[in-house]
């Protein structure tokens, strides 16, 4: 009898302490304190849709300096990286047979001039036939023409700049033969430069004439700002792309031909909602944010995403303006957790 009524109030006093324990009589022990996270209220920013492409860089004039015909080299008036300008003499060419028909031909038309001063007086005193005059005319005039067509044959031999530019490296010396098509140098006009780019054609409405790109080089560390010049007519039917030509001012002569630039063009602007992309919780294929409700609970909002730039991303659904979006702290909670914000 002792052992069973001992028993009983051991019971007795296990079943006290449960009560007293219990989380339903003592709300205090259940309570939690809210997990700390950090807020901001959701805006729109401006944002602008970019596309890029890989541009290559041509001079605005580039020739090779060759020579229309056959002969040797007997003086070179530049030197390797010359700044010329137009028409400025650059290579002459041996012309001694030329210059000797020159000196005859001028000395035909001298003596033909002579002639018809003769004629002249002649006939003033019917001395002498009009018909005769006439072809004293005529004679000077292929002497003319003479002189002429010799004159070309030494403009071929003193070769000429065409434009302003700057002289590349020389290929040949003094002495040398050369033939139509073989290079003595190049002539590039540096002052502003080509920029060709392809881009898909489905993006052919986005580009006009007269927009403005930023290319960047890598070679340089720099931005250049440059003007859409032109479209290309047609589309390349094997990759469906479209060719655009942009100009870029270049008077310190930094830029040059061959260069590979990075092309970036807006393409459209609009108002965003931006959120930091470590605000950003993925999983596989599906993108969601934390959401601080009126009442301070947490929120989970899939999201749907648009344009990013460095540190941000765009959200194009799941969320609105002036929601509190929780950017820190998220992690380890579940919905429906009250939270207690800080402001960021």
């Amino acid at each position: 009898m002792i052992s069973a009524t001992f028993k009983l109030l051991a019971l007795g006093s296990i079943a006290t302490l449960l009560v007293a324990c219990s989380p339903a009589e003592n709300p205090a022990a259940m309570a939690r304190p809210a997990p700390f996270v950090k807020v901001s209220t959701l805006k729109t920013e401006p944002v602008q849709n970019r596309m890029q492409a890989l541009g290559t860089l041509l001079a605005q004039e580039s020739i090779d300096i060759s020579s229309n015909v056959t002969e040797k080299i007997t003086a070179l008036h530049f030197n390797d990286g010359d700044a010329v300008t137009k028409g400025q003499l650059l290579i002459t060419l041996q012309q001694d047979e030329e210059a000797a028909q020159l000196s005859s031909a001028k000395a035909d038309l001298a003596e033909e001039e002579r002639e018809l001063a003769r004629l002249k007086g002649l006939i003033a005193t019917q001395s002498a036939a009009q018909t005769e005059y006439d072809q004293r005319k005529t004679a000077k005039l292929r002497a003319a023409s003479k002189i002429a067509e010799i004159e070309a044959l030494l403009a071929e031999r003193n070769i000429r700049a065409p434009f302003s530019g700057v002289i590349g490296l020389r290929e040949l010396s003094p002495g040398a033969l050369v033939s139509p098509g073989t290079s003595i140098a190049t002539l590039d006009d540096l002052s502003v430069m080509r920029m060709d780019f392809q881009l898909p054609s489905l993006s052919l409405t986005a580009i006009t004439t007269g927009q403005s790109v930023i290319a960047h080089s890598e070679a340089l560390a720099e931005d250049f700002n440059a003007t859409i010049s032109a479209i290309a007519s047609r589309i390349n039917p094997v990759d469906r792309s479209i060719t655009a030509r942009a100009l870029i001012q270049n008077p310190d002569h930094k830029l040059k031909p061959g260069m590979l630039m990075l092309v970036s063009l807006v393409t459209k602007e609009h108002d965003a909602i931006l959120v930091p992309e470590s605000a950003l919780q993925s999983i596989q294929l599906q993108h969601y944010v934390w959401i601080m409700n009126s009442e301070h609970k947490a929120e989970r909002r899939t999201v749907e995403l648009g344009t990013r730039k460095p540190g941000f991303v765009e959200i194009r659904s799941g969320i609105r303006v002036g929601e509190q979006l929780i950017y820190e702290g998220f992690t380890a909670l579940q919905p429906g957790v009250t939270v207690s914000p800080q402001e960021g």
